[in-house]
């Protein structure tokens, strides 16, 4: 027979403490205590898992955020990573990297071309000049859940947001 979750929360959320007792979860008292799930703000996270407290999660325990986990939900840092990864790999020079004709990667072509502006503006509008009628999708920094998201096919329009 298995034994009950026992979580712990860092917020007194109704929505997360009504969903974990309709699971039949066991509310955890303490951080020092064993728990098997731990909903957290990201500053708590930050607290739990720093250099000097050396915490690591066991096998039986998840959290809801894991340390620099925006280095992965934001799209800006996303793109980053991923670049700085095929570079990497390249210097190694990893079969991972190789490219087809068009200089385009053949294996770690899963994300479309990516401006970060303003950083990348003279590189974007070199672009937007050789396909005129294409439309691009300006996505704002740090936003989330479809905030801010507009398209352009005019680069008066960028301009505006710049």
């Amino acid at each position: 027979m298995t034994s009950k979750v026992k979580w712990l929360a860092d917020n007194e959320k109704s929505v997360l403490v009504n969903n974990f007792e309709k699971r039949g979860w066991i509310r955890g008292t303490s951080e020092e205590e064993d728990w098997n799930f731990f909903w957290t703000s990201v500053q708590t996270t930050r607290c739990i898992f720093n250099l000097d407290s050396g915490y690591r999660l066991s096998d039986d325990q998840l959290i809801n955020h894991f340390p620099n986990h925006y280095e992965l939900t934001r799209k800006d840092l996303l793109v980053k990573n991923i670049k700085r990864y095929r570079k990497e790999l390249e210097k190694e020079n990893n079969p991972l990297t190789e490219k087809d004709e068009n200089c385009r990667y053949m294996h770690l072509d899963f994300i479309p071309v990516t401006y970060i502006l303003p950083a990348d503006y003279n590189i974007f509008v070199e672009e937007f000049r050789k396909n005129p009628t294409s439309t691009w999708i300006m996505k704002p920094n740090a936003k989330a859940r479809g905030i801010g998201i507009f398209l352009i096919n005019k680069l008066s329009q960028l301009k505006k947001v710049v």
